[in-house]
């Protein structure tokens, strides 16, 4: 569908899929700055480079009016009066620009406290106008790049993106822009299904993580959407383990299945006795896997504290909570001994000691 009609018409499931998971995020994401007293960033920047008019044709709200819903609900907090909050919305097209600033008068979301800067610019032009917030150290920042089709999301871009300080987001990948990537030098070698997209997802997110500057102090993490016959991607980064923590427990809320897809991913990796069993039971091979190398690593000593733990579960893409399950069968068999049963984020600069007994 061409971005000039998309909003045209009604919003799909996966359209939907994907403005519930930033909504939900940024009601993770805003308490963290809002909440506090005594607020650790005085300002506050959320913006959304393809923001549209708002809504869809039956006024299902888009993106920017899920981001002004939820800073109305936190009004209330006690940091709120303390922080600057600055909403950017971008589009190219003045005309939908034009409605998205009727649409914010219409569901009466035009706060107050909240800075509004909502001009139609490209992707290219809005980024510049947003350099300095991005490189401000002491302004929180959560970005939403909802491409349509065109990767804008290049190597320079997401350079300035993973190395802006305190910035969360989540960027678009669309099915065709999936499809283009399949043929890069370093995703073509990881993949053996050309035409599966899921895998072409997965292997776009190891092309990310190779751009990292420095791997092993940031986090990104996927979320596979099926539009159709099609897959597209959502992936999130965040430099601060708290925000990884935070987009799995959204990931995982909504499918209860692998946390990275709103779909049954029915891949070879899948045993067909696993297939038989009621979904309540079911145990996908992820978790399996996961539980299957946490086993190893514990009884190797090779994870020390809780916060070798909390990066286990992050690198394969996994809850906190599905560690209690393997540490309680440890502990019961008197081979570890560990002061808790889920490794807990505030405990990260203070971990508890994992020992070998």
């Amino acid at each position: 569908m061409a971005q000039n009609e998309f909003h045209k018409r009604p919003f799909d499931e996966g359209t939907l899929t994907k403005l519930q998971i930033f909504e939900l995020y940024a009601r993770e994401w805003l308490p963290v700055f809002l909440s506090p007293g005594n607020p650790s960033r005085l300002d506050l920047h959320v913006a959304d480079f393809f923001a549209g008019p708002g809504t869809d044709s039956r006024g299902t709200l888009g993106s920017p009016l899920r981001l002004l819903k939820q800073l109305k609900v936190y009004r209330g907090l006690a940091g709120w009066p303390r922080v600057r909050i600055h909403a950017h919305f971008f589009d190219k097209s003045p005309k939908k620009i034009k409605q998205l600033e009727e649409n914010i008068d219409r569901y009466k979301l035009r706060l107050q406290e909240v800075a509004l800067d909502i001009r139609a610019l490209t992707f290219d032009e809005a980024l510049r106008e947003c350099s300095v917030a991005l490189a401000d150290r002491q302004a929180a920042k959560l970005l939403f790049i909802d491409q349509f089709g065109v990767n804008q999301v290049t190597p320079n871009v997401f350079y300035r993106l993973v190395t802006s300080p305190t910035c969360d987001f989540l960027f678009f990948i669309s099915s065709s822009t999936l499809y283009r990537f399949r043929d890069h030098p370093a995703i073509k070698q990881k993949i053996t299904r050309p035409g599966d997209y899921y895998q072409v997802h997965r292997a776009v997110l190891d092309y990310y993580t190779g751009l990292l500057p420095n791997p092993s102090a940031y986090y990104l993490a996927p979320f596979s959407i099926q539009k159709g016959p099609n897959i597209y991607g959502l992936i999130f980064g965040s430099a601060h383990p708290l925000g990884m923590d935070k987009f799995l427990q959204v990931a995982w809320n909504k499918d209860m299945i692998n946390g990275e897809a709103d779909f049954d991913i029915n891949r070879d990796n899948l045993s067909s006795g696993e297939m038989l069993l009621p979904l309540d039971n079911f145990r996908p091979t992820k978790v399996t896997a996961f539980e299957r190398e946490l086993e190893q690593l514990l009884r190797s000593g090779q994870i020390k504290d809780e916060r070798d733990l909390v990066h286990c579960c992050f690198r394969f893409g996994i809850k906190r909570q599905h560690a209690q399950g393997i540490l309680t069968k440890l502990k019961n068999h008197g081979v570890i001994r560990a002061d808790f049963r889920v490794p807990q984020i505030n405990r990260l600069n203070s971990p508890r000691s994992i020992s070998l007994l």
